[in-house]
């Protein structure tokens, strides 16, 4: 295990394999030149946009916005990988303030107390797969990332990751190493060396499915649980945090081929959410939130209009701050699709399909007033803002686009923690 603390900004990464189990290759196809922060450039306000102290003209507390990007080429030390961006309250517009080159993320996320960003990366050296997540701290007047350290996963893919409540654990989903592992978060945000692995074992019908291949993780709403999803077996997990450990606490077997690959918890608890991304669904599940249990299936809905015949690519899912909307992004069909959800039953009803601007829509982020939906457009180069109807959570276009070069997954920083 190799820890790189902020320190020289663009090394060579020598990894080790301390991980056991396969590893399979082919799903990212990226070189790792270099650590995560090889350089950070803070871009010029835009005029009258913020005082000296970062905060809008109006006087509220900014709302920041962090980006990772993923591209389909070599990454290398002019790479953009993440990107900084100040949220317009009035518009929902997204105004530059931070580029970070290095290499591309494939997944962020930002701790309960909005102090530290966490970065991982699934990348491809000489030698086959790279894994690596790295952290950084916010500065909460600015918004800007300084990088706290790195940690090497050796021949893994990172695909997903999730802050425990109490700040203390990072928990990542292996893609390529069929496991499940956790690391340790210091008081100042940094990352130590893995203390708890959890492995899958199974397969599935369809060619990616050769071995499996967790792919999400996520607290439940009472943060008492974890909902995971594993492409690569079929089977929607429920997982416990237990010290610097992981126990496995209930499982479900898909509909062979599904592939899920994220989750999304309803927010009264009762309801699992997973989507497919090999056959393009969502399906349903009861869930009972004090033990951690997987019911019975409620329903499984398609996130492709029907007159589409391609191939199915479910990417993201996603509730509403509502908590009466949820959405699924499909790069099949190059679509957003909107349900609305029955506070009874749980199940689902189409609402419509967004698509003007979408291609490739691997991520999207709702803001957290609610009001817009963003699209990381990550084959269109850019990031398509949606309006977001209160009342029946329709889907319009915005006719707002912010360019940037492959746009993967966004989070929010909102102020009113620190």
């Amino acid at each position: 295990m190799i820890i790189d603390r902020a320190g020289p900004l663009l090394v060579r990464m020598e990894v080790e394999d301390v991980m056991s189990g396969s590893r399979p290759v082919g799903r990212r196809t990226l070189l790792a030149a270099g650590a995560a922060g090889a350089a950070l450039l803070v871009l010029p306000d835009a005029a009258g946009r913020a005082n000296a102290e970062g905060r809008p003209a109006d006087g509220s507390e900014p709302v920041y916005v962090y980006v990772s990007s993923y591209g389909f080429g070599a990454s290398g030390p002019d790479t953009v990988g993440l990107s900084v961006f100040r949220l317009d309250p009035k518009a929902g517009a997204l105004t530059p303030v931070q580029q970070v080159s290095g290499s591309y993320p494939s997944w962020t996320t930002i701790d309960p107390a909005r102090r530290f960003l966490y970065a991982c990366y699934s990348l491809r050296d000489e030698t086959g797969p790279v894994g690596s997540v790295a952290a950084y701290a916010i500065d909460p007047r600015t918004g800007t990332l300084t990088l706290v350290n790195q940690v090497s996963l050796g021949s893994s893919g990172p695909s997903q990751t999730a802050v425990s409540p109490d700040g203390r654990h990072l928990v990542v989903a292996n893609y390529y190493h069929a496991q499940y592992v956790v690391l340790p978060i210091g008081e100042d945000g940094e990352l130590g060396p893995v203390s708890g692995v959890l492995t899958n074992t199974g397969s599935g019908p369809h060619q990616r499915q050769d071995a499996p291949h967790p792919h999400a993780v996520v607290f439940d709403p009472n943060r008492r649980f974890i909902g995971a999803a594993d492409l690569g077996n079929d089977k929607v997990q429920i997982l416990r945090l237990v010290g610097g450990g992981l126990e496995l606490v209930s499982e479900v077997s898909v509909t062979p081929g599904m592939g899920p690959r994220h989750v999304a918890f309803s927010h009264d608890s009762r309801t699992l959410y997973a989507n497919g991304e090999l056959d393009g669904t969502i399906t349903a599940f009861a869930y009972d939130a004090e033990t951690g249990t997987i019911g019975r299936l409620l329903q499984t809905v398609s996130t492709e209009p029907a007159s589409y015949t391609g191939a199915s690519s479910g990417a993201e899912i996603a509730l509403h701050p509502s908590g009466r909307f949820l959405y699924a992004s499909n790069r099949g069909s190059q679509t957003v699709a909107g349900y609305r959800i029955d506070r009874t039953t749980g199940k689902l009803s189409l609402i419509n399909f967004a698509t003007q601007g979408v291609n490739g829509p691997t991520n999207f982020a709702i803001d957290p007033t609610g009001r817009w939906l963003y699209v990381n457009s990550n084959r269109g180069n850019s990031i398509v803002q949606f309006d977001i109807n209160a009342r029946t959570g329709e889907l319009t276009p915005s006719g707002r686009a912010t360019p940037l070069s492959g746009p993967n997954v966004m989070v929010f920083r909102t102020p009113d923690c620190r």
